[in-house]
């Protein structure tokens, strides 16, 4: 068993809150399927489902090209930054394997 100072909680309320929503989740379920079983409602689903697909593929093209006109004058703006005089080697890469963090420290 574990220590002493463990304590142990009832979970009488959240089980009832847990079966709640399943029960609503099935009601839902049910009710869902009444409604498309009657006649023009899949149909009448379908179309606004389609819009609303539409109209949200339109915003996300807006925003997107809003966007990329936007980082235009950004990029512009705040130019490149680079290193002059530099001089790179691969001789000068160190090898990652067996160092670690605390190598770092001890130097």
């Amino acid at each position: 068993m574990a220590g002493d100072n463990m304590k142990k909680a009832k979970t009488g309320k959240s089980a009832v809150g847990f079966v709640g929503i399943a029960i609503g989740v099935i009601l839902l379920i049910v009710a869902v399927v009444y409604a498309l079983s009657q006649p023009g409602v899949l149909e009448t689903v379908a179309s606004a489902a389609v819009v609303i697909v539409l109209a949200i593929v339109g915003i996300l093209i807006i925003v997107g090209a809003v966007v990329a006109l936007m980082a235009i004058p950004m990029y512009a703006y705040k130019g490149e930054q680079y290193q002059e005089n530099v001089d790179y080697n691969l001789d000068d890469v160190k090898p990652v394997r067996e160092s670690s963090s605390e190598d770092k420290k001890n130097e």
